[in-house]
């Protein structure tokens, strides 16, 4: 079934306005950032901004929502796909750096408001899938003695804020993320990997 005109241009609409809040939003940060200048990048007319988003917050909510499920999806896959340690943590680590790597856009969205995305990811009261998922698959992980007992909130809450910082840190020098990657991984396995022997 085709979309009528008329799906087709609030669409086209509601993806000019996240376009234009996502360049508005890197460019000035959330905090310094107006509705006026979103729909300004827009082209549309001021008062269209309210057909698709109740104010700022409802505007950059989806553009981190955009973000986030994807990454969501993907993060579960690569930790239900791995066999090893290594495995278990080197491929979100290299998801966390495809973001930088891959979208450009979305990097730069996201290092100028990492205290914002900080706030999101690790730090709300409310815990995102992103981190629900991981706590679950550290206790996974440890009931099967695959890893070490550890604090899993602890743990995950870590890991994400090193992701974070390494979105951060390879939109800036893209050159260094197999070094960053390297590094993540090589820091946690450490603490996770089960002592033989033992």
């Amino acid at each position: 079934m085709s979309e009528s005109k008329r799906d087709q241009n609030k669409k086209a609409n509601r993806d000019a306005l996240l376009a234009s809040a996502r360049a508005v939003l890197s460019q000035l940060g959330y905090g310094a950032a107006t509705v006026r200048d979103i729909v300004r990048g827009s082209g549309l007319a001021p008062g269209s901004f309210y057909n698709y988003f109740h104010d700022k917050e409802a505007v950059f909510e989806a553009l981190v929502a955009e973000i986030m499920q994807p990454l969501a999806e993907n993060l579960r896959r690569s930790r239900r796909e791995a066999e090893t340690v290594e495995a278990f943590l080197r491929a979100p680590f290299a998801l966390a750096a495809e973001v930088a790597l891959k979208d450009p856009d979305n990097a730069l969205l996201i290092a100028r408001n990492q205290t914002i995305f900080r706030r999101i990811f690790y730090l709300a009261d409310s815990k995102t899938d992103i981190q629900k998922d991981l706590e679950k698959d550290l206790l996974e992980w440890t009931a099967l003695g695959r890893i070490r007992p550890h604090d899993a909130t602890l743990m995950a809450e870590t890991m994400i804020a090193l992701g974070v910082d390494l979105v951060v840190q390879v939109s800036q020098a893209p050159e260094t993320a197999e070094a960053r990657i390297s590094f993540l991984v090589s820091l946690f396995r450490n603490s996770l990997e089960p002592v033989e022997g033992r």
